[in-house]
């Protein structure tokens, strides 16, 4: 049941990532999204994460100026992690994000 919860509230966070990068505060970036995401198809570049879902969402959450979903869970997971990135930002840095692997 705890697995369930933490794969819905992951997807969630996926789908966040995924609309806070359509803002045009991010898109100005100039990030394409295989920075972030393996591609699913030619037609969808939205697949697997690349990098921590809760960090992505924090960034662009920051980037947009808007409340972040994971902030909490992220600093729980990893104290001082969510500042650092939200720091970062502010600055006009991208930091440098947790890799995570190929799920297949």
């Amino acid at each position: 049941m705890e697995n369930i919860r933490e794969e819905q509230a992951e997807q969630q966070i996926a789908e966040a990532c995924q609309r806070l990068y359509q803002n045009p505060l991010v898109r100005s970036k100039g990030w394409l999204p295989n920075l972030f995401w393996r591609a699913a198809s030619r037609e969808n570049p939205f697949g697997s994460l690349r990098v921590n879902p809760l960090e992505l969402e924090v960034l662009f959450a920051a980037i947009c100026g808007e409340k972040s979903q994971a902030r909490q869970l992220l600093e729980q997971e990893q104290p001082g992690r969510a500042g650092f990135i939200e720091r970062s930002i502010a600055h006009g840095e991208l930091p440098l994000l947790s890799f995570r692997a190929d799920p297949s």
